[in-house]
């Protein structure tokens, strides 16, 4: 909570954005509650009723000096500095321009994309089942890729070469209907092409996160 949002608290630990949030959703869930409020363009996060008690039942020095012995020395990471508090505030409320991709080279045509941790997540899942079609909500129950971040990834991912996309065939559709209901919404099957198969091994295997400089 002393960082402004889980991205720059990821650079600062040195760890991927997505792999806070499964580890506090999976804190949340077993809690039963909500820790935080999430941060926004300009507004950092903040925690809740919930996450403060938490907090305050961290603080006291007979349960530091637990956790700093189940840890380790070399599992803890130190608060950060008051310049490195300033410099996340700032980006919390600056709009980063980060200027064109470099394509691949030319054994990959499809055009290349950014990366972020959810986009890192779903690339590792596509190869784990590379030879599969899948929908959306497969993905999501795989991941826990959130359906707002997940759903237009897929789209750009296809805009750029990556996936191909289909409906699902009509008898498929009309026979997941319950009964006396409608089908629903129907689903749109993606696969990955040979060259968004190529792309995104090349993109799992040469990313390198981003680490915090020692002091």
């Amino acid at each position: 909570m002393a960082l402004p949002n889980l991205e720059t608290t990821a650079d600062y630990l040195g760890t991927h954005r997505g792999a806070l949030v499964r580890q506090f959703q999976r804190l949340e869930r077993d809690l039963g509650h909500a820790l935080f409020h999430r941060a926004a363009f300009g507004k950092p996060h903040r925690p809740t009723r919930h996450g403060s008690a938490l907090l305050r039942s961290l603080a006291p020095d007979g349960i530091q000096a637990m956790m700093h012995s189940a840890l380790g020395p070399d599992q803890i990471t130190r608060m950060p500095e008051a310049a490195t508090l300033a410099r996340a505030a700032i980006r919390l409320t600056t709009r980063q321009n980060p200027g064109p991709l470099r394509p691949f080279g030319d054994d990959i045509t499809a055009k290349r994309i950014r990366l972020t941790g959810p986009t890192l997540i779903l690339l590792r899942d596509l190869l784990d089942h590379q030879n599969e079609e899948f929908y959306g909500a497969q993905i999501h129950a795989r991941t826990g890729i959130d359906n707002g971040t997940l759903y237009p990834q897929l789209k750009r991912m296809e805009r750029a070469g990556w996936l191909t996309s289909r409906p699902e065939a009509e008898e498929s559709w009309l026979a997941r209907a319950p009964a006396g209901c409608g089908p629903g919404r129907r689903r749109t099957y993606y696969a990955l092409t040979p060259d968004g198969l190529r792309a995104a091994a090349h993109e799992v295997q040469h990313h390198k996160p981003r680490r915090r400089t020692a002091r």
